[in-house]
């Protein structure tokens, strides 16, 4: 008896586990087992295509009228002259001054121009509504993923707990791997250092003015804050963090650390 194909493998070469529900990654849309379905996992390469893609700088056009300053993100060019002129001047003479255009070819030209920036604009629009749902739900897999494993105070209401990802200090020249974690919103920063370095069994020495200080960083790098007495509902208030972040508990007298060399 042939039994009906169920669940699908890992598209990880190193793992190829059976998994029998599969997560399909929203960028390279390959099935992955739920220890590889996050982009740094099976180091998605359309992620990284993706996040490269939206750090571009916008095109911006300026109005060929001398005297004009404005700049459009989307290029209109007069289909007499070939040149780009803002919405403002849209009408600069060349189709008046053109003999041989009818009224009705000028009007057929004028139309032609904005349909062609209308489209590139509806373009523009929804890439940029597509990418950001790309993001939000990635965010949601990677939030729902870290609850699943993250360990913590289980004294902490479940409405009060904010999860993430931790890795802990380097050693020598050991990639550092990070782990899930939960605490409480209206906890310090500071308390929350703590919390992350006792269950990371890390020495921690904050208390003594003479000792290196553990402090959170973001995963660009960048120091969370200086500030201890602040609590994590008001670093999330600030933007300074959001549920399911990858953070990088740290060592250190400068204000960034070089986050290549830990992993989530």
């Amino acid at each position: 008896m042939e039994f009906p194909a169920v669940g699908s493998q890992c598209n990880v070469k190193e793992c190829k586990l059976l998994d029998f529900l599969p997560i399909k990654c929203v960028y390279c849309h390959l099935d992955f087992c739920k220890n590889h379905s996050d982009t740094t996992s099976h180091e998605c390469s359309e992620y990284k295509a993706n996040l490269t893609s939206e750090k571009k700088v916008s095109a911006s056009y300026k109005c060929n009228v001398a005297s004009c300053r404005n700049s459009d993100p989307v290029e209109m060019n007069c289909v007499i002259c070939r040149k780009h002129f803002c919405l403002q001047h849209r009408h600069h003479g060349c189709l008046d001054v053109a003999p041989s255009l009818s009224k009705r070819e000028k009007q057929r030209a004028t139309k032609e121009q904005f349909k062609q920036a209308k489209a590139e604009t509806d373009k523009m629009v929804q890439d940029t509504l597509k990418n950001a749902k790309n993001r939000a739900l990635a965010n949601k897999i990677k939030l729902m993923k870290i609850k699943g494993s993250a360990v913590g105070d289980n004294q902490i209401p479940i409405k009060d707990r904010v999860f993430f990802l931790v890795a802990p200090p380097l050693r020598q020249n050991e990639k550092s791997l990070a782990r899930g974690f939960f605490v409480s919103k209206i906890w310090t920063l500071g308390k929350s250092i703590d919390a992350f370095s006792k269950r990371l069994k890390v020495n921690n020495k904050n208390d003594d003015p003479d000792a290196p200080k553990l402090r959170l960083f973001s995963c660009d790098g960048k120091i969370i804050s200086e500030n201890m007495t602040l609590t994590m509902e008001s670093l999330f208030d600030m933007g300074s963090l959001v549920d399911g972040d990858s953070l990088i508990l740290e060592y250190i007298s400068q204000e960034s650390v070089d986050n290549e060399r830990y992993e989530e």
